[in-house]
C-alpha cells in the first residue's frame, strides 16, 4: 500500500461540482472577527505506556511528531497508583516494564514536547513523588532535601537524583542504568498529577481510608510541598469530577460539604476534595479530569444502559462546555473567585469507551470523533487533552458487531498499532485516530485563535480558526455515514484568495488500509478555486477535511481578544461554536448519485 497522500485523490472527500450543488446543503457561517480563545497545544496530546516497549523508538518518535502530538503523559493510567519510577516495577512485581523514563524521555524529547506525569498516590510517598521531580528536574548541584519516607525508604536529596541522570551507565547493571543517562541537564518536564482517578475503586489505594476525598486532599497537601520543595516552577494537579454529587459507591460517603454558593450540602468527590484543599491553604495549580463517552457492551449487558454506538457517540463531543462549566463552577464555589481563578482544567485522558475496547476504536468513526472532540474542547477553557493511548493492545474478545462501522475486527485504544496474529502486522500502523491527529496539524497550531464558526446541523460539524500568519483554517467534519453533504461557506470578516489548500481523511483512505487493498493510506490533499468569501463544498460521509484560506490582502482582519481564560456557558440547542446546530438538511437529489457512482471508481485506503 502506498502511504503517499495523492493529490487528486482529495475529491474522494471533498467534491466541488455544480451536480453536487443539489446535495444536502447546510448553511456555515464563520466570524473571523470573533475569538472564542487562543490554542494552546497542550490540546493534541496522548498518553505513553510503560507497557508499550516501542515507546521511545526512532519510528514511534517519527511517527508521533508527524502526527503533530505536543504533549505526552506518563506513565501509563491505573498503573500509575502501582507504579514506583526508580525501578520501573508496579507493586512489589520482581520484573520490569517495557519502558521506563529512559524511553519516555527518549520519547518527550525526541517530540520535543511538553509533558504531564502522574506520580504514585495509590502506594507511593510523596518523597518518592519529589524524587521523581527531581529526577527530572533539579540540577545536579541542588542539595534540596527529600529525605526517609514512611517505608523506610531514604531519598537523600535532590542532587542524589539528578547526578543519577547525569551519570554513564555501571559496566554490571544494578537495576538503575536504564536511568543513568549521561544528560547533566534537566528534562523540565512541567506538568505534574497526583494519582490516577483516585475517585475510583478501581483504583489501587493502599490508605488507610481508601478512596476518601479528605484523605486524598490531606494527602496532596503533602505531595504538593514536597514536590514543589525540589522544583517550585513545576504546575501540580489534583484530580476531580464534573458532577458536584458524583461519588464512588465504596468511598466513604460522609462528611458532606456545603455549597458555599447554594448553601446545598454535597456528598461528591470534587466539592470534599476542595473543600479541604482550602481548609488546609492549599490551591493546586490544575484539576485534571478524565472523560470516556460510553459503556462497553458487556457491561452494558451485565449492569444496563446503552453501549457503544456510532451515531451516538459522534454527537458526544458537543457536550465539553457544559462538563467545563461545571468544573469551573465547583473550582469557584470551593476554592473562591480569587483562588479559584488561579486554577486551570486538563483534561489527561478521553477515548470513546471506558473499558474494553472494541472494533469502533480502531475504526473511521473514533478517527472522526478524536478530531470532533479536540476541536470541541478548543471551544471551552480547557487548556488540555490527552489522548489514551498511544499504543495499547490489540483485542479481539470485545465489541466487535456488524452495528457498528468499520472493516478492523478488533479493538484498541492505540492510535498506532500492536502487531498480533490476525490482526496489525506491525506495530507501527496508523490507525484513523492517527490521521485525524495529522489533519488536526493542518487545522490549528499553538497561539492560533479560535474563531466562532456555526453550522446548521447536528450532523456537519464545522470549526475555524485564524491563525498566526493570517489564514483562515476551517475543519469540516461530516458525521453521515451515507450522504454527501454541501456546505455553503459564509466568511465574515476575512477575503480569501482564489485558491485553497484542502486536506482531508475518510473512506477511501481507511478502505485502503484493508489487506489487499490499494491507493494512498494517507490524508489526500488538492487545492480548490474560492470565489470570495461566500463559496460551497460538498464533503462525502464520514469524512474529516481541513480548508486552509490564505488572504487575498495583506491586510487580514484581527479578532477580537478572547478572555483568558474563557469561561463557558451550556451550549444553546440550535448549535453554534462549531459544534453543529440541530438544523434539518434538504433533500437528497438524484443528481449527487451519479456524481458519487463516479467518485466510488476512484475510492480504496488509506485503556487503564
Amino acid at each position: 500500500m502506498n502511504s503517499l497522500s495523492v493529490t487528486w485523490r482529495s475529491l474522494a472527500c471533498v467534491l466541488f461540482s455544480p451536480v453536487l450543488a443539489l446535495a444536502q446543503s447546510v448553511a456555515v457561517t464563520v466570524n473571523t472577527g470573533t475569538a472564542v480563545r487562543t490554542v494552546d497545544e497542550r490540546v493534541f496530546g496522548l498518553n505513553a505506556t510503560m507497557w508499550d516497549g516501542e515507546a521511545g523508538s526512532a519510528q514511534t518518535v517519527n511517527l508521533i511528531q508527524q502526527a503533530g502530538v505536543r504533549t505526552i503523559r506518563i506513565p501509563g493510567g491505573s498503573l500509575s497508583d502501582e507504579y514506583h519510577w526508580r525501578v520501573n516495577k508496579t507493586l512489589n512485581n520482581t520484573w520490569t516494564w517495557s519502558s521506563g523514563m529512559n524511553k519516555f524521555a527518549d520519547l518527550i524529547t525526541g517530540v520535543n514536547a511538553q509533558a504531564f506525569v502522574t506520580v504514585n498516590y495509590g502506594s507511593g510517598t510523596p518523597e518518592e513523588a519529589a524524587a521523581w521531580v527531581a529526577y527530572a528536574n533539579a540540577a545536579t548541584t541542588s542539595d534540596a532535601a527529600i529525605g526517609t519516607d514512611s517505608k523506610g525508604y531514604n531519598w537523600q536529596n535532590a542532587g542524589t537524583w539528578a547526578a543519577l541522570r547525569a551519570a554513564a551507565p555501571l559496566g554490571t547493571d544494578d537495576g538503575m542504568n536504564f536511568l543513568r543517562r549521561s544528560r547533566a541537564t534537566p528534562y523540565a518536564l512541567k506538568y505534574w498529577e497526583i494519582g490516577n482517578e483516585c475517585y475510583g475503586s478501581w483504583e489501587t489505594d493502599q490508605q488507610a481510608v481508601q478512596w476518601d476525598p479528605f484523605t486524598y486532599a490531606t494527602r496532596a497537601k503533602d505531595y504538593i510541598t514536597r514536590m514543589k520543595a525540589v522544583d517550585p516552577t513545576i504546575k501540580i494537579g489534583v484530580v476531580v469530577q464534573a458532577n458536584e454529587d458524583e461519588l464512588d459507591a465504596k468511598s466513604p460517603q460522609t462528611p458532606l460539604v456545603t455549597n458555599p454558593r447554594t448553601g446545598a450540602a454535597k456528598k461528591g468527590w470534587t466539592p470534599r476534595v476542595l473543600a479541604r484543599l482550602k481548609e488546609l491553604g492549599v490551591t493546586p495549580d490544575t484539576v485534571i479530569y478524565h472523560r470516556y463517552e460510553q459503556a462497553p457492551k458487556a457491561d452494558a449487558i451485565t449492569w444496563g444502559g446503552a453501549y457503544e454506538n456510532d451515531a451516538t457517540l459522534l454527537q458526544k463531543a458537543k457536550t465539553w462546555p457544559t462538563d467545563a462549566a461545571a468544573i469551573r463552577q465547583m473550582v469557584t464555589d470551593y476554592l473562591g473567585a480569587t483562588e479559584g481563578a488561579k486554577v486551570e482544567i486538563v483534561v489527561t485522558e478521553n477515548n470513546s469507551v471506558y473499558a474494553k475496547p472494541g472494533k469502533q476504536t480502531t475504526n473511521l468513526v473514533n478517527g472522526l470523533f478524536l478530531a470532533d472532540s479536540i476541536a470541541n474542547v478548543m471551544q471551552t477553557e480547557i487548556n488540555a487533552l490527552l489522548w489514551w493511548d498511544l499504543r495499547n493492545g490489540t483485542d479481539f474478545t470485545n465489541n466487535n458487531g456488524t452495528d457498528l462501522y468499520g472493516w478492523r475486527g478488533w479493538g484498541d485504544y492505540g492510535i498506532i498499532s500492536s502487531a498480533a496474529s490476525g490482526g496489525p502486522a506491525t506495530s507501527y500502523e496508523g490507525y484513523p485516530t492517527y490521521y485525524a491527529f495529522k489533519l488536526l496539524s493542518k487545522f490549528a497550531r499553538h497561539g492560533d485563535s479560535v474563531v466562532q464558526a456555526t453550522s446548521g446541523s447536528s450532523l456537519l460539524s464545522v470549526f475555524a480558526v485564524k491563525t498566526l500568519a493570517g489564514d483562515t483554517n476551517l475543519l469540516v467534519i461530516n458525521k453521515d455515514p451515507s450522504a454527501t453533504t454541501t456546505a455553503n461557506f459564509t466568511v465574515n470578516g476575512f477575503t480569501p484568495a482564489s485558491s485553497a489548500s484542502v486536506f482531508s481523511y475518510g473512506k477511501p483512505q481507511d478502505d485502503a488500509a484493508k489487506p489487499g487493498g490499494s491507493g494512498a493510506t494517507d490524508l489526500a490533499s488538492s487545492t480548490m478555486t474560492v470565489s470570495g468569501a461566500s463559496f460551497s463544498a460538498s464533503f462525502a460521509p464520514y469524512s474529516m477535511t481541513v480548508i486552509a484560506l490564505s488572504p487575498a490582502s495583506t491586510t487580514p482582519t484581527t479578532p477580537t481578544t478572547p478572555t483568558t481564560p474563557t469561561t463557558p456557558t451550556a451550549p444553546s440547542t440550535g448549535g453554534g461554536g462549531g459544534g453543529g446546530g440541530g438544523g434539518a438538511p434538504s433533500l437528497w437529489f438524484v443528481g449527487v448519485l451519479a456524481a458519487l457512482a463516479w467518485v466510488r471508481t476512484f475510492r480504496k485506503y488509506s485503556r487503564a
